[in-house]
């Protein structure tokens, strides 16, 4: 997972870093206090989550995220701000959370774990690289299905999908996505890794 915390106050950033970098030892966490290093940040790393301030130094935290959407959409934006009443204009661009310093690790937590788009170092190409052709992944989806005592269509009304999509993946005919692929394994109630180690 790639992080950057972008906040106007050096010593802000410095604690985020710190804290995020606890709380997630395997991500990549970085970040700056000048606006104008943000979008230039996000074009080389394409960031996965972003804590942004809302007032930057004079500039619209807001429509720096929009122009982050704008290079990746499904970027998660966490807006951090000394300032409630930038609540409402923030999820303009689909927050992820929105933050009100100062900020505890509870908070940081609780935002983590609530991301819109969920990060994973599973992607899609990956599934489609090394589990294509014979269904390895389909065969552990029946085999966790059945351990945990549900059968297709219970699968496919909890995820919301048609059964004969959980029949094909089964199969090996299709492969999900990568969403998807992280609720069937929250549904199975598995780590999202167990369906794809030999």
């Amino acid at each position: 997972m790639k992080i950057l915390i972008a906040d106007d106050q050096i010593l802000i950033v410095e604690d985020l870093l710190d804290e995020l970098s606890t709380l997630f030892p395997e991500s990549m966490c970085l970040g700056t206090s000048k606006p104008s290093e943000i979008i230039p940040m996000f074009r080389k790393y394409a960031f996965d989550v972003v804590f942004m301030d809302i007032d930057l130094a004079g500039k619209n935290g807001i429509e720096i995220a929009g122009k982050i959407l704008e290079i990746k959409p499904r970027t998660n934006i966490i807006y951090i701000t000394g300032f409630e009443k930038f609540a409402l204009e923030s999820y303009k661009t689909i927050a992820s959370a929105f933050l009100v310093k100062p900020i505890s690790t509870e908070m940081l937590k609780r935002a983590m774990d609530t991301l819109r788009f969920p990060v994973s170092d599973i992607t899609d190409e990956l599934l489609q690289t090394h589990y294509s052709g014979k269904s390895i992944i389909g065969a552990k989806i029946t085999k966790y299905r059945e351990e945990a005592g549900m059968s297709p269509q219970e699968l496919a009304d909890a995820i919301n999908v048609a059964v004969q999509t959980v029949y094909r993946w089964e199969s090996g005919k299709r492969i999900p996505d990568i969403i998807t692929f992280m609720h069937i394994a929250k549904v199975l109630g598995i780590d999202a890794e167990k369906l794809i180690c030999f």
